[in-house]
Parts: C-alpha cells; structure tokens; sequence
C-alpha cells in the first residue's frame, strides 16, 4: 500500500512539472539579403542569439562548454517582439541553453555554418531557427 501511495504521489509531481518541446529549423546558408539586411548583418564568426516571442519573465541560462555566459529573466516588449538577446564568439563546442526547465544543447556542428538563432516559446513548445539573414526590430 505504501509503494501505491509513494508512486502516485511521485507520478503527480511529475506530470506537473511544465514540458517544453523544441524544433530546430534551419534557413539557407547563402540567402540573398536586402540592402537594409546587408546594414544589419553582422561581420565576423559570431553566433548572434535573440530571444523573441512570448518570454514573459522567464529565466534563461547559457553555458558555452560548461561555462555560464548569460543568465538574466526576460520579457518580451510586444512593440517589437524581442525579449533579449545575446553575442557569441563562435568557440564553443557545445551550447547548452536553460528556458525554465527545457535545456537546449547545440553542437558545434549544428551551429557552424550560421550566424544567427531566433528562439520564439509558444506555449508548450519552442521554436529555434538558425539563419544567416538578419532579422529588424524597431
């Protein structure tokens, strides 16, 4: 009777914990970008991550090779649709990226021929872009 008790009360604990499930798209590597899109794009071997729809004070961690690089709670501004955002070297072999409770791990081969990665939350669900064309926000 106690094991009954001690897993009922185990399986409620867990179906309360909130699941996030993620994609990863991934756009052309070689788009043809704007005039106003070549302004914005950024030069050099960096991985330019920005945090858009829906954060509403969420915490959100980033390790690069199991050092921490950002952790702060964002909200999204609903004038322009950008929570935060943050700038990378491109070193790290592996990033590991803490919304609430999902992690997130990209490899470094998943992340190498990109320069940009737009994370938008949607309920119970991410969305993860990687792209080489740069988004506007005003």
């Amino acid at each position: 009777m106690k094991k009954i008790i001690l897993f009922l009360i185990i399986s409620f604990f867990c179906q309360c914990q909130q699941r996030y499930n993620y994609t990863v798209n991934q756009e052309n590597i070689n788009p043809n970008l704007t005039e106003l899109q070549k302004k914005l794009d950024i030069k050099g071997n960096f991985l330019n991550i920005f945090f858009e729809d829906y954060f509403d004070n969420e915490k959100v961690s980033m390790k690069c090779d199991s050092k921490e690089i950002f952790s702060k709670n964002i909200t999204t501004d609903n004038t322009i649709n950008l929570a935060d955002y943050y700038s990378q070297k491109s070193t790290c072999e592996k990033l590991q990226i803490n919304i609430g409770p999902q992690k997130i791990i990209l490899e470094k081969k998943d992340m190498e021929n990109h320069k940009y990665l737009y994370i938008k939350k949607k309920s119970d669900s991410l969305n993860l872009t990687l792209s080489n064309t740069p988004r506007t926000y005003y």
